[in-house]
């Protein structure tokens, strides 16, 4: 017979009041100011060993946050989690589950769920309740939604989700659910607003900047007459500069003169067809070929030194779909080490300049193992018999950056969309760069869905045009030169002296050593990868002379972070990585 714990569970809150402003990307540094709901002893589990559980809402969904002790999950195939709400505080009505009658039983693993009325069961699908989840790749912690107003959070005595409970629980009997206790988690609804985020908008912040969109064109829907004006609006609606196209396979002889009559004033340039992917650009391609043997991977060279100040690299992918891990992680190990041996050997494709600024783009599918974006962004290589040792992609010898964006109209960050699959909405399309080449300005999801019609109108848009065009949307991205990067010794002024973080990446802890010739207050705050604030590391007077400043990772996610050292007359930033 097995046991739960004796280690009491601690209840924090009964009631959420207030709501929160929280965006479906896999992010959850939104979630801090989210007080916690209940926090789960650890090693009381079987398989799934629950840690943390926050709720709150907005105008338009319920949103919960739940974490693991330790192990990953897959949360939308693998797992045997079941969510159970009961939406009315009524443990008389639904199905009684631990204390509590649940209007919506939900098994993450099974992408279904039930909805339990009076009179009856109704099947769930992710579409009728607008199910929402991040990340689709194993994971310790997952932010969900559902919307407040749908019909399987409704009861017998109440359409309007104002008080509930909630339980989270692994399927096998005995195992771990989150309270430990009977009777749920409570949880109210407040009458608060939450205000809708600001819109993102379409044109550029700079006229200089240089705008990639990144886009699978579901099966070369680009040329089919019945898709092709939706594609048009809305790459009318981006004038962009370089498109990198997935999934298109025909008629690609037919691209250039159909781009230079939407754009007749723009001379553009094709690259040749690579499997599937294919870039078109206002930039002339110097060089172009197969990245990976599979040919799942191209790279390009563009010409860009009068905007950029130098060419830029871009590698366009399509991998492998749905369960197909081993692939991916194949295809990713094998463009480490071909950009290993490029960099080291200059045994590459064409010749590469040092420091040569690159984007890594496309539908990359990670629907698996996190080990996959890992080795993608870190070069941490699985099948080193094969493809050799580790590398650091980036030119500073760091990991590169990998892009979250939301929707210009709303706080989602899926890219992917097609609800008549049996799986949800979710983050298919990345943007991976070198962040210490590149600087990224303006960047969003194309979701004309979510658009106010007069957002539409001025663009010229419909609001069908992203979902009837393919099921992903559109990835934007504007780019310029690294600010921080020219940043040299020489401009450092005489009375300090500054050195890198070491270790980097780190865990638990870096420092970064300072000397000092005079008295002067020094403060350093970290910085996400969106730019967003994530707190402050040191607000000090020091006296002249040397200093070690540690740095922890107190609260931090596996990712990239910048600190912004300042003074008085002096700024430098440094990128770091945090590597749990």
């Amino acid at each position: 017979m097995i046991y739960r714990s004796a280690v009491l569970a601690v209840l924090f809150v009964s009631f959420i009041y207030s709501g929160h402003p929280i965006t479906i990307d896999g992010l959850f540094y939104d979630w801090d100011s989210v007080p916690l709901a209940y926090e789960d002893p650890v090693a009381d589990g079987i398989n799934v060993d629950f840690a943390n559980l926050k709720v709150t809402y907005d105008n338009e969904f319920l949103f919960i946050y739940f974490s693991l002790h330790n192990g990953e999950v897959l949360l939308q195939t693998d797992s045997a989690i079941d969510l159970y709400i009961d939406a009315d505080n009524d443990s008389t009505t639904g199905f009684s589950f631990d204390g509590i009658g649940a209007e919506l039983h939900w098994e993450f693993g099974q992408r279904s769920g039930n909805h339990y009325v009076a009179d009856g069961i109704i099947p769930v699908e992710h579409r009728d309740i607008t199910f929402r989840s991040a990340p689709t790749i194993t994971s310790q912690e997952f932010e969900i939604c559902i919307s407040r107003n749908t019909y399987a959070l409704e009861s017998e005595h109440s359409e309007v989700l104002v008080q509930g409970r909630i339980i989270i629980a692994e399927s096998s009997p005995g195992s771990d659910s989150v309270p430990n206790e009977t009777g749920g988690v409570l949880f109210s609804i407040g009458e608060d607003f939450v205000a809708e985020p600001s819109p993102i908008s379409f044109d550029k912040r700079e006229e200089s900047d240089i705008r990639l969109v990144s886009h699978n064109v579901w099966g070369s829907s680009l040329m089919d007459d019945d898709y092709q004006e939706s594609f048009q609006r809305i790459y009318l609606a981006l004038e962009p500069d370089i498109v990198c196209l997935q999934e298109m396979y025909e008629n690609t002889n037919e691209l250039q003169s159909l781009f230079n009559n939407w754009f007749p004033n723009t001379q553009w340039y094709v690259s040749n067809q690579f499997r599937d992917n294919i870039i078109i650009s206002k930039y002339p391609v110097l060089a172009q070929d197969y990245m990976t043997t599979s040919e799942r991977t191209m790279v390009a060279k563009l010409n860009t030194e009068e905007d950029l100040g130098t060419d830029l690299l871009i590698f366009n992918s399509h991998l492998s779909c749905c369960d197909n891990d081993e692939s991916r992680q194949y295809d990713s190990d094998e463009f480490v080490s071909s950009w290993r041996d490029w960099r080291e050997n200059q045994n590459g494709p064409f010749t590469l300049e040092e420091n040569t600024p690159f984007v890594y783009v496309g539908d990359l599918n990670l629907v698996g193992d996190r080990q996959q974006l890992i080795t993608l962004t870190e070069g941490d290589i699985v099948d080193e018999s094969t493809f050799g040792n580790d590398f650091s992609l980036d030119w500073d010898n760091t990991p590169i950056a990998d892009l979250f964006s939301r929707h210009s109209h709303k706080r989602m960050g899926y890219t992917w969309r097609w609800d008549y699959s049996s799986y949800s909405p979710g983050k298919l399309d990345y943007i991976l760069y070198s962040d210490s080449a590149l600087d990224t300005s303006k960047h969003f999801v194309v979701n004309t869905l979510t658009m106010d019609s007069l957002s539409l109108s001025m663009l010229g848009l419909d609001a069908m045009d992203s979902y009837n065009s393919s099921d992903h949307s559109p990835r934007v991205l504007d780019i310029r030169p690294q600010q921080f990067s020219s940043i040299l010794d020489e401009f450092v002024p005489s009375n300090i002296k500054i050195e890198h973080p070491y270790p980097n990446p780190f865990n638990p802890n870096t420092e970064i050593k300072i000397e000092l010739n005079l008295p002067t207050d020094v403060s350093i705050e970290m910085i996400d990868i969106q730019g967003r604030y994530v707190k402050s590391v040191l607000k000090k007077y020091f006296s002249s002379g040397e200093h070690t400043i540690k740095i922890n990772s107190d609260g931090l996610s596996n990712g990239i972070y910048f600190l912004s050292v300042k003074t008085e007359k002096f700024q430098r930033t440094f990128k770091v990585a945090y590597l749990k």
